[in-house]
């Protein structure tokens, strides 16, 4: 199946473009592992790659007040979130990891993985290298819940990249999700890692710039369904 490219001036502007066309480019899978799974469906794309210009405006997904449905998201949770889930490596009793937990990973040689992706972008800007690792292959053995069920990271890769811009070098960050909602998850998270790649971008002396975006399992959940299509005023389609 052929995999959806957009290209987008916002995050909100991705989000709601995403949204739009999952009828149009999506199959129905029943879910029979993960979340909701037995329980309900997923229509999703069979891969998307996304460009986002402006990154760092316009998060929040816009609904008009006239629905009557909650925006998935707000600037408070997206700083929450990225705060505790980007920047906090701390677990709780319960956690066996959170995405921060492999971000600031302490590595053998000093430093942790993102203070030495950061070295190597002010020392070599223009790297191949500045990769931050989410999945590993041993969660197929650790990532496992309360419940017992199999839980991974659905975030497994960040890669940070020094573009040339005119006289700047413009910092980007790529993304990968093995699986993503995209009703609620991806503006929360996309608006975090804007907020991470600002943060990278000022410790490395670097200017912030866009944000490239990739999954092969980006999907909204059947309760969702009739939200997307108020929402995209797709609802008699």
């Amino acid at each position: 199946m052929t995999p959806f490219f957009l290209k987008a001036k916002t995050i909100s502007d991705a989000w709601f473009q995403l949204i739009y066309n999952i009828f149009d480019y999506s199959y129905k899978q029943e879910i029979q592992a993960g979340s909701f799974e037995k329980e309900q469906y997923r229509l999703q794309y069979p891969g998307f790659a996304v460009f986002i210009e402006h990154p760092d405006q316009d998060m929040v997904p816009v609904i008009p007040p006239a629905l009557g449905i909650p925006s998935p998201t707000d600037m408070n949770y997206i700083e929450d979130y990225f705060a505790n889930y980007l920047m906090n490596p701390e677990l709780s009793e319960n956690e066996t990891y959170r995405y921060s937990s492999r971000i600031h990973h302490p590595m053998p040689k000093g430093g942790t993985q993102l203070e030495r992706a950061i070295k190597m972008l002010k020392e070599t800007p223009l790297t191949n290298q500045a990769v931050v690792e989410i999945g590993t292959p041993e969660d197929y053995d650790i990532c496992y819940g309360n419940d017992g069920n199999f839980d991974p990271p659905c975030l497994r890769l960040l890669d940070f990249k020094a573009v040339p811009q005119g006289k700047n070098l413009v910092l980007t960050i790529t993304c990968y999700f093995r699986s993503w909602d995209l009703w609620a998850g991806f503006p929360s998270n996309l608006g975090g890692l804007e907020l991470l790649k600002q943060y990278v971008a000022e410790e490395a002396g670097l200017k912030s710039g866009p944000m490239y975006a990739y999954s092969a399992g980006g999907h909204i959940y059947g309760y969702q369904e009739e939200l997307a299509k108020l929402r995209t005023m797709r609802s008699k389609s």
